[in-house]
């Protein structure tokens, strides 16, 4: 018997990386280093929850749940890379971990237009 397939929309890395990649919903892949990473907030609870990153020129908003339990990591510089995952798929994820449903990523300081705005 095959145990069930633990589902994951985030990678963490055991040594501290340059950078976060964000895999967008339509393939394309985006790179923002944290040496240009200002603050993070958290804010919801339960099914609606959300953890803003803030970047020199952009804007990363995660909406999950248990995503409270990534600000260590991301403090850390140990998350290396998100992407969002079908909510149908929140059912195989790991209770203890956080599980990541949408991700957005908004252009600052006038790159408005220059990439898209949600997955």
């Amino acid at each position: 018997m095959t145990e069930p397939q633990i589902v994951r929309s985030y990678e963490l890395a055991n040594e501290p990386v340059r950078s976060l990649q964000i895999h967008l919903g339509n393939g394309e892949k985006l790179l923002l280093p944290w040496s240009r990473f200002h603050s993070a907030g958290h804010r919801g609870a339960g099914e609606n929850e959300e953890l803003t990153l803030v970047f020199a020129r952009h804007e990363v908003v995660l909406r999950g749940v248990r995503l409270a339990l990534l600000l260590s990591k991301i403090a850390s510089f140990h998350l290396a890379c998100v992407w969002s995952e079908s909510v149908e798929f929140q059912a195989k994820a790991n209770m203890k971990e956080a599980f990541i449903s949408g991700v957005s990523v908004s252009c600052l300081g006038g790159l408005a237009g220059r990439m898209p705005e949600s997955y």
